[in-house]
């Protein structure tokens, strides 16, 4: 087949199929992908797209058309990706009901860290002024290398701009908010996306849908699914109504009280119980990507290992029961080391792999990833690489190269310095020391 430039392409394996088209990979080319789609006359609003303002965001965007051998478009997209439903929706795709699954697929961290790139890339086409339309697994790749994170959005074609919201699709079944339904239909929104982020987000860390209870259990699978998206039945976890709870014993009863932070549980709360209905009472995107993210920097890895990742707070490892131990945590303050400010962030330093401080945690900045500083672990303490003009520096102002573990009730503050921007307080003690 060839594009609009008289380039020829030769398709590969088949990665994804959907109602408006199939996406494959490109022969010699595993860097791209080509959609196919269902019908030619979608290629005018796929060229409509292209004009709309995607760069430097993690979306496989249409760089050029096809115009002969079939209509469709290509996209940039890393050969080793995968689609989020192969890897982590085994009770949609395939098997998966026990503990040791869920460690062998990345566990908590790897689930946080592509929840977390997920809501940051919805945030950020949301401040654009553009809704997604279609979140669900399909449209979600990610790296096939457990160690790695990297998180891609495919079929941008379903994009469209607030100012002017249309659609044909509705939205995925399973993944769909209440007003987007067939019954009602409501046009697309910023607030329907961050619905069907909240069913994406619980459904890979606690493996089942957050209305998909007890309640869903006692009617036909079908009749059950379709309530759930018109939002009929209760919040598996509603703190008034436990009549759609999860059972007892099940494996997503005790991840529910496991891999949900304190600030997701709530979220969650705000999302499926008053928001379910009241798209206004919803919380948006980019509030899901700053709790994620936080959630995501106060996970730490069993010390025993046992490969098990959980959050800080909790004393033992939930898989080996082995003792949690001391835990080092930096949290970002404000103003003067004297001045003991609010704080804004906190996260936690490993003993095994280096911990990078960036512009979110020092100054809210989800543009970037570049590191400001990295915290580096050595013998009883960890190596201080400042990047860029950035200085960390102690109360005299020396340059800060080395700090110590701290001992319990002890407290190491210094302070980061970046020309052009606000200084800031970064205070590291031990968590759960003796």
């Amino acid at each position: 087949m060839t594009d609009v430039a008289g380039v020829e392409f030769t398709l590969g394996e088949r990665i994804a199929k959907g109602a408006q088209g199939t996406v494959y990979r490109v022969v010699r080319h595993p860097d791209y992908a080509i959609k196919l789609l269902e019908r030619e006359q979608d290629l005018k609003r796929i060229a409509t797209v292209r004009r709309l303002p995607l760069d430097d965001l993690a979306v496989a965007a249409p760089l050029t058309l096809i115009r002969e051998g079939g209509a469709g478009y290509v996209m940039r997209l890393a050969g080793d990706m995968k689609p989020l439903r192969e890897q982590y929706l085994p009770r949609e795709f395939g098997r998966g009901d026990n503990p040791a699954w869920y460690l062998r697929t990345g566990g908590l961290r790897r689930r946080l860290a592509i929840a977390a790139n997920v809501a940051r890339t919805l945030a950020e086409l949301h401040a654009r002024g553009l809704a997604y339309v279609d979140l669900n697994p399909n449209n979600v790749m990610v790296s096939d290398d457990l160690q790695r994170d990297n998180t891609w959005l495919i079929d941008t074609d379903n994009l469209t701009s607030l100012s002017d919201p249309r659609s044909e699709i509705l939205g995925f079944p399973g993944y769909l908010a209440p007003e987007r339904n067939p019954r009602k239909a409501s046009p697309p929104s910023t607030l329907a996306d961050a619905y069907s982020l909240g069913v994406l987000v619980f459904r890979m860390l606690v493996l089942t849908h957050p209305l998909m209870g007890f309640a869903a259990d006692e009617m036909d699978g079908n009749e059950a699914q379709k309530a759930a998206d018109r939002g009929e039945l209760p919040y598996i976890g509603d703190p008034l109504d436990d009549t759609n709870r999860l059972a007892d014993g099940s494996l997503p009863a005790l991840l529910f009280e496991l891999v949900l932070s304190g600030r997701l549980k709530e979220l969650c709360r705000d999302t499926f119980g008053p928001g379910r209905l009241a798209p206004a009472k919803r919380p948006g995107s980019s509030r899901w990507r700053d709790v994620l993210h936080t959630a995501l920097d106060n996970v730490v890895e069993c010390r025993d290992g046992c490969g098990w990742t959980f959050y800080r707070s909790r004393p033992q490892c939930p898989n080996c029961g082995a003792t949690a131990g001391s835990t080092v945590l930096v949290t970002v303050y404000g103003g003067d080391l004297e001045q003991p400010l609010a704080a804004r962030d906190s996260f936690v330093l490993s003993p095994q792999m280096d911990v990078d401080l960036l512009p979110r945690h020092a100054w809210g900045r989800h543009t970037s990833d570049d590191a400001v500083v990295t915290f580096r672990p050595e013998r009883e303490g960890f190596a201080v690489l400042s990047h860029g003009e950035s200085r960390v520096v102690d109360a005299s102002g020396r340059d800060v190269r080395r700090l110590p573990t701290p001992r319990a009730k002890e407290v190491v503050r210094v302070r980061l310095e970046t020309p052009g921007l606000p200084d800031r307080v970064l205070a590291l003690r031990s968590i759960g020391a003796a």
